[in-house]
């Protein structure tokens, strides 16, 4: 083992430090400028473009203030919901009692305006794969059936699930104290919609012949189809989690590049490369189930093939009639 004497390692611990310093005070030069730049926007009256500096020094460096001012904004843009979120965070962040004091008065002020959407789904509309978006993103389930505030303003709320039609509707919440319902319907099936119409004997015919109508979608095709939709609902969860742990892993390195250097973010590091491998094990299994349910869903295709139609001939012969048949 090499041996590193006190003075050596002090030097390197101080050398360690300047970085990490210097780091944190570029990332928060980024933070500080925009936050400068919000200000101005503000003062220009220019209220939705100082929103998104605020919003966007809050990502690169959450503080109380910055999100305090957010709030402000969100509210001065007539954005009730996201100003009261905003200041909700800056009371689980602010350390100063001001600001403290500033977070729960603007909260507790705007949470009796706050506007409400809710996104009823009845057991009958629960279809397998089934995905509900609000203004084209996906609505996490935990959020069905439940009033959510949101802003005031007009919400396209939509639905699909694999082997049905897809649905939407408009709707309008107001600004100030707006309480929206909207009740998604029963999906109709695709496969019903393709079934021919049952053939009809023609009457007064010397030849009647009957053929029974066969449709290409048998209950297992129907079947296969929702576990298709299964498989993608994992491929798509697949890349999702596998994005999330790539991302995680990266923010992790970003932290402390070198494993053989002693590093001050080692436990948040850490933190995030567990975080990292438990996603990318769950990515794993959700691409494993995508892959059973694909197989699934091609063995029941292609077994539940419908069977040959059957059609019967009466024909009329000198020994009374004739019947024939293809089975």
């Amino acid at each position: 083992m090499q041996r590193v004497d006190l003075p050596s390692r002090a030097l390197l611990s101080v050398a360690f430090l300047v970085v990490c310093a210097g780091r944190a005070h570029a990332q928060s030069a980024e933070a500080e400028a925009l936050f400068s730049e919000g200000d101005k926007l503000m003062a220009e009256g220019k209220i939705a473009q100082a929103c998104d500096s605020f919003d966007a020094s809050n990502k690169i460096e959450a503080r109380a203030g910055t999100l305090v001012r957010l709030g402000e904004c969100r509210e001065q843009n007539h954005q009730i919901a996201s100003a009261w979120s905003a200041y909700k965070d800056a009371l689980s962040r602010a350390k100063d009692p001001r600001k403290h004091d500033i977070a729960l008065a603007k909260a507790t002020e705007l949470e009796p305006k706050l506007s409400y959407l809710t996104v009823s789904i009845p057991d009958e509309a629960r279809v397998d794969g089934l995905v509900i978006t609000r203004n084209g993103k996906p609505l996490d389930p935990v959020l069905w059936n439940r009033a959510v505030p949101v802003d005031g303003g007009e919400y396209v709320i939509g639905g699909r699930a694999p082997g049905h039609e897809e649905w939407n509707t408009k709707v309008t919440v107001l600004e100030i104290n707006g309480k929206t319902s909207v009740d998604v319907p029963k999906f109709k099936e695709i496969a019903k919609l393709l079934e021919p119409t049952p053939t009809k004997p023609v009457a007064g015919s010397g030849d009647v012949a009957v053929d029974a109508p066969v449709s290409m979608f048998t209950r297992n095709r129907k079947i296969a189809i929702g576990v298709a939709g299964v498989s993608a609902v994992g491929v798509i969860a697949g890349i999702v989690l596998g994005t999330s742990a790539k991302g995680k892993q990266s923010d992790a390195h970003a932290l402390c590049p070198d494993p053989q250097t002693p590093c001050a973010s080692a436990d948040a590091a850490n933190e995030l490369s567990k975080s990292g491998h438990s996603l990318a094990l769950e990515a794993n299994i959700a691409f494993g189930v995508a892959a059973a349910a694909a197989i699934g869903a091609g063995v029941l295709w292609f077994t539940g093939a419908p069977e040959s139609p059957h059609r019967v001939a009466i024909v009329p012969s000198t020994n009374g009639v004739t019947i024939f048949g293809r089975f």
